[in-house]
């Protein structure tokens, strides 16, 4: 009976259900808390927690075409989990996240930056990222630029920054509270670019939050359609060309109501600010991973309901 409470069930089906396909296992158990990032139509998983609860520092490369993983080995970067990656052209940034020491300290949290170059399998340091709050940071593509924020050290913060690549800089944006409900500081967010344009949102302040919004001219949020259902934190999600697919999570509503781990995947259209329900996931899912290939939507990895590690991919095709 605690498990069930503990558990609990999604009223919430999809409005077509899409037929889930499973993809091959990641190799030596899966990851938790990793971080994932698509160039050239391969995915790559960086970093995580193992079943033993150990930081890896390792890279892992995923090709849909074959099915195969194939382990690249060590990164010049320290183990950490909730890094953050994003892609422009052929160059990967990523960095920050947690190495596991003393919670809340900030030599635990961390702010290095890097560039990372696939086809050649080199990696540069960068200049380090302004501040400490780097905890699952969430993360944007412009034009040239990234905007990077909303990272988590013993507390929360609302902070962005700009990274402008050709300089090699950070700089402080204020991109203030647009509208009412936003909550000024959260964590535990997602977000994507999708079609040039930046969306964020889900996380926890207190418990776990619906809230969708866009950041619009890299200088304020504009709310959208809050996600539909349970709120949630540490959901996944991935963009395709002209759509957002936001799966899993943890819903927590406070200390007098019981936690859930979802199995829920959305759809969400830019043009329309619309959300649909499109599948049940095979399992409840949280700290996992989303990417979109083509017209195929893949997710897995992470931790189930129970705490336990998932090695497990899986695709839909929209």
């Amino acid at each position: 009976m605690l498990a069930l409470l503990l558990i609990g069930c999604s009223p919430y089906r999809p409005e077509v259900e899409l037929p889930i396909h499973e993809a091959a296992s990641m190799p030596g158990g899966g990851r938790a808390s990793a971080t994932c990032f698509v160039v050239n139509d391969r995915a790559y998983v960086f970093a995580g927690r193992d079943s033993a609860g150990i930081y890896h520092n390792d890279l892992w490369r995923y090709t849909p075409a074959t099915d195969q993983w194939e382990n690249l080995g060590s990164t010049p970067l320290v183990p950490r989990v909730n890094a953050t990656a994003c892609v422009d052209g052929d160059i990967v940034y990523l960095g920050l996240g947690y190495n596991g020491g003393h919670y809340g300290q900030d030599t635990s949290y961390l702010q290095d930056w890097w560039a990372y170059t696939p086809s050649t399998d080199s990696w540069q340091q960068l200049q380090d990222y302004p501040n400490a709050y780097t905890d699952a940071a969430t993360s944007f593509v412009g034009q040239g630029e990234l905007y990077v924020g909303f990272g988590f050290c013993g507390n929360y913060r609302r902070d962005m920054f700009r990274y402008t690549i050709t300089d090699n800089r950070w700089d402080s944006i204020d991109v203030g509270v647009s509208f009412s409900g936003y909550p000024t500081r959260s964590f535990g967010g997602t977000g994507c670019t999708c079609a040039g344009r930046h969306f964020m949102g889900t996380g926890y302040h207190r418990f776990s939050l619906d809230w969708w919004a866009e950041l619009v001219d890299g200088t304020h949020w504009e709310a959208r359609a809050a996600v539909p259902g349970r709120t949630r934190t540490t959901a996944a999600s991935g963009a395709s060309a002209d759509a957002i697919y936001l799966c899993g999570g943890f819903h927590y509503g406070g200390v007098t109501t019981t936690g859930e781990v979802l199995q829920d995947m959305l759809r969400y259209n830019p043009q329309e600010d619309r959300w649909h329900y499109i599948a049940v996931m095979p399992k409840r899912l949280m700290n996992h991973i989303c990417f979109a290939i083509g017209d195929r939507v893949y997710f897995g990895l992470g931790e189930d309901d129970e705490w336990r590690l998932n090695d497990k991919l899986y695709y839909l095709e929209d």
